[in-house]
């Protein structure tokens, strides 16, 4: 799942996802368990659905055992999230699977550089670069550096999951009736007619218009191209000779998961394999949306798991841009502007030139992460961009940190 998709996913209002906001249906036992949790919650807050029996992590592990594929959710920037990742794995590892780590991160293209990692070739700061990972993605490589160490040490066999961002790009302007003969057959085999999921979709569109997307079907073909393309990824590698035999843990973010929507029943319909699911979600105060939601829903997950929040101070502020960086090009480029961000605000648009953060000439995308952690919550950065050939100063007011 994109970032933009994160940032739209975590903008629901707290309201019936299918039914409406007008009436609420009674939730399940187990959502009510859920929904009466209080701060701190326990390290081992694990729950199956639709039982709702609490379990520890030995049984976990012990129950996922035998699927071909587990689907492992995420809130991208939620550290323990990533904690709770590496440790399914290494747990799985003690059982001696022999495991493939399938992660919705990294594109197609990028399989030989993973490849080359899981080998044992690339340095850290190599495999960063060559995979741009700071501008693809753009999540603090901090948070999955367990997950890929790991996998290093033990030569495991990183499957580069997803799409190229282009074909995302190409539908979501252009809707599918729209790309060329060519494009059309490039496609990975596309069901759009899933009530539920368009549902699910059009909740996270209206809530949050934006994009490049000028209409929900446009919108929704593309959510659906990362689903199918990830889908179709993951089934014809378990076809092939390197397949055989491993047991494969997808990361991916838990718009892709929840409800099976995304990538499990695609998986399915192609290869009926047996698979587990399981949802990470942070512990809010305000009641969780896919929770409440379950209602009138196919269950959340096989297997819930409710971690403590990220502390304040392990936060890093955010301007809300996706940028991106060209060969032997000054600066970076604006690539898309989250709409109600501090960098909306500030009057910075799509295709703008970021050539300075504080008056300090930039060049990678860490540069900046770097300048927003020192400048701190709640302030103002001066930035310099370039406009159609004219150099311009904006500032930017981050946000207040929120505990």
């Amino acid at each position: 799942m994109n970032r933009f998709f994160v940032f739209l996913l975590m903008a629901i209002p707290t309201c019936l996802l299918l039914s409406g906001c007008s009436r609420r249906l009674p939730l399940p036992p187990w959502a009510s368990t859920l929904l009466a949790l209080t701060s701190p919650v326990g390290p081992e807050e694990i729950y199956t659905i639709p039982e709702g029996e609490k379990i520890s992590f030995d049984q976990l592990v012990e129950r996922i055992d035998s699927s071909k594929v587990t689907f492992i959710g995420e809130a991208h920037d939620q550290i323990q999230h990533h904690h709770v990742q590496l440790r399914i794995l290494q747990g799985l590892l003690a059982k001696g699977k022999d495991l493939v780590v399938a992660m919705e991160m990294f594109s197609r293209s990028q399989q030989p550089v993973l490849d080359r990692w899981s080998r044992g070739e690339l340095t850290e700061r190599e495999f960063r670069k060559q995979t741009s990972w700071d501008v693809t993605w753009g999540i603090d490589y901090q948070l999955y550096k367990g997950i890929l160490d790991e996998a290093k040490d033990h030569h495991l066999k990183i499957l580069a999951l997803n799409v190229e961002r282009e074909w995302v790009t190409k539908v979501a302007k252009n809707g599918i009736r729209g790309l060329s003969a060519e494009d059309r057959s490039r496609l990975p085999e596309m069901d759009l007619t899933d009530k539920g999921h368009r549902a699910y979709i059009r909740r996270i569109y209206d809530s949050h218009r934006g994009g490049q997307s000028k209409d929900f079907e446009r919108f929704y073909e593309s959510q659906s191209l990362w689903d199918e393309g990830m889908a179709e990824t993951l089934s014809e590698f378990l076809k092939t000779p390197e397949g055989q035999g491993k047991m494969i843990l997808v990361i991916a973010g838990n718009g892709h998961i929840v409800f099976d929507f995304g990538i499990p029943k695609r998986f399915h319909r192609r290869t009926p394999s047996p698979f587990k699911t399981i949802v990470l979600k942070e512990w809010t105060k305000e009641p969780d949306t896919d929770i409440l939601s379950s209602s009138t829903s196919a269950p959340l997950a096989d297997f819930l798991w409710v971690t403590p929040p990220n502390p304040p101070e392990q936060k890093r502020p955010r301007i809300g841009v996706t940028l991106r960086e060209k060969e032997g090009a000054q600066g970076l480029w604006i690539e898309r502007v989250v709409p109600g961000s501090p960098a909306e605000k500030a009057g910075l648009l799509s295709g703008d030139q970021l050539i300075a953060v504080e008056g300090k000439e930039i060049s990678e995308v860490t540069e900046i992460h770097e300048a927003l952690s020192r400048k701190g919550w709640g302030k103002d950065v001066s930035l310099t961009i370039i406009r159609q050939g004219e150099k311009k100063e904006l500032t930017v007011t981050l946000p207040p940190l929120k505990d």
